[in-house]
């Protein structure tokens, strides 16, 4: 990518918005929104402005999605970002384009809501345009987004060729949105039952003999919600196993959760178990005791792996 092509969208994107958030500043006011308008009228603002001004504000969300364009390829091919980056990309994108129709733009993750460890719901993630936004307060927004485009532009700047040396590039040959070797075990977790600690023990011995680091949600190293840890293993480990023993509800929104992000889980459950009537179409085999558990994972995870273990 030309850097320079990047630099110019960006200073052009910068002056168009200045235009259009003056004339949104001169029609509207520089006034903040009452309390009572936040929730029943998202136009609030934009409905004041003149013709003229809404179709500046068209273009200049039209040359936004022009840089977003040239960002995001080379974002993934870059050495140095990450997909953290390309998420600050599309999040910049949505909240600018918020701004220049003078709205609020918002947004949630996923949250578990439990107590003492049961399940009580999902509270889905989503995102929302339903706040209006004064236009000082838009533009303030839309130009902090500017500044973090322009350092990830900078970033974009350093090449394979002037990286110092001992700084991995990413290898186009492995996909970006998981980490090689490793796993994450969805299971029931009751540190006072040896049973089920046997069976994450087996887990882990038939992963570590593949060269894979297994880990499950309580030896996750975290400083936010532990629900968000969790989230983001299931997203990014190359290999996901559920284990439905005790049928946990826990476990059923995690494997649910995964499937929705089209992954595949590898499912087990101890015999006599029974599967709810949401994973009843998925094979999921019995193990009678822990060295017929080792024995259908080995085979699985030679098939799986196209390989042989390799760590006694």
């Amino acid at each position: 990518m030309d850097t320079k092509e990047l630099s110019t969208g960006i200073a052009t994107l910068t002056i168009e918005a200045t235009s259009f958030f003056d004339a949104a500043l001169a029609e509207c006011g520089e006034g903040t929104t009452p309390h009572w308008h936040f929730n029943e009228n998202r136009n609030l603002y934009w409905d004041q402005l003149t013709q003229k001004s809404r179709l500046l504000s068209q273009k200049t969300q039209e040359t936004l999605l022009n840089v977003i364009a040239l960002f995001i390829p080379s974002l993934k091919a870059s050495p140095v970002l990450d997909e953290s980056d390309e998420k600050d990309v599309r999040r910049c994108v949505k909240r600018m384009r918020a701004t220049l129709k003078l709205r609020k733009f918002s947004a949630w993750d996923i949250e578990v809501l439990h107590d003492e460890g049961s399940v009580l719901g999902v509270s889905p993630p989503g995102q929302s345009e339903d706040k209006s936004n004064p236009p000082v307060e838009a533009r303030n927004e839309f130009f902090e987004c500017i500044e973090i485009l322009e350092g990830i532009a900078q970033l974009l700047k350093i090449t394979p060729a002037n990286i110092p040396d001992g700084l991995p590039s990413k290898n186009p040959n492995l996909s970006q949105s998981y980490r090689p070797n490793t796993a994450f075990i969805m299971m029931p977790i009751d540190k006072e039952s040896p049973d089920n600690e046997d069976v994450y023990g087996a887990y882990k011995e038939c992963f570590y003999k593949f060269g894979i680091n297994a880990i499950r949600a309580d030896e996750i190293e975290h400083e936010d919600l532990i629900t968000t840890r969790i989230i983001e293993e299931i997203k990014t480990s190359e290999f996901l196993v559920g284990d439905l023993t005790n049928e946990r509800p826990s476990v059923y929104y995690e494997v649910g959760y995964a499937h929705s992000l089209g992954r595949r889980v590898i499912l087990y459950r101890k015999k006599g178990t029974s599967i709810h009537f949401d994973l009843a179409a998925y094979n999921c085999p019995e193990y009678k005791n822990i060295t017929e558990l080792k024995s259908v994972l080995m085979r699985r995870l030679e098939e799986t792996t196209n390989r042989k273990p390799e760590k006694g």
